[in-house]
């Protein structure tokens, strides 16, 4: 299930790895067997790592559909995660990611959200990628529309944005 870019090796968090980071974030690089800087995992990550764990026990289907690591394959680092905030619902799925402060700006949260857009469309029940950002995140936002996310709505001091999957592959192309 692991995704691979030029640049990057994105793999889904597995609930061992949940588990063993909820415990001690520190000893993570030793048992994931690559380093990673200290601003890594950000608060995001570590607010839905339990809920995630959860639900990867009670269903094995979970998997895919919340965080997942992005490694630099060059530098063998983790630089950041990126992932899906539950199961499609009416076809559509959450998206949200997260880059260390010293990798940001080189292109690895275009690139990471472009390979998970890619991963989620070719599911048959998506056809929907949600994301949000503050309008103040002027990053965050270059992110999404370079990979062709449009303003759906400003709701509670957010931007909501969407990517429909005929916008990336055309209504009538197969997957």
């Amino acid at each position: 299930m692991d995704i691979e870019s030029q640049r990057l090796f994105i793999s889904p968090i597995t609930v061992e790895q949940a588990q063993k980071l909820m415990l001690d974030a520190e000893s993570y690089p030793n048992w994931l067997g690559t380093p990673y800087d200290a601003l890594w995992p950000g608060n995001g990550l570590k607010a839905m790592l339990p809920i995630y764990a959860e639900a990867l026990e009670n269903r094995e289907t979970e998997l895919g559909f919340g965080p997942w690591i992005i490694m630099d394959k060059h530098k063998q680092m983790v630089i950041g995660d990126i992932g899906f905030k539950g199961q499609p619902v009416n076809g559509e799925v959450e998206i949200g990611y997260f880059v260390s402060k010293i990798h940001r700006n080189q292109g690895y949260a275009k690139e990471a959200v472009e390979a998970m857009l890619q991963w989620a469309f070719s599911h048959e029940d998506i056809v929907t990628v949600t994301a949000s950002c503050s309008p103040s995140n002027v990053p965050s936002y270059k992110v999404l529309s370079a990979n062709g996310f449009k303003e759906r709505m400003e709701e509670d001091g957010l931007i909501w944005f969407e990517a429909r999957k005929e916008r990336h592959y055309g209504k009538n192309r197969a997957m």
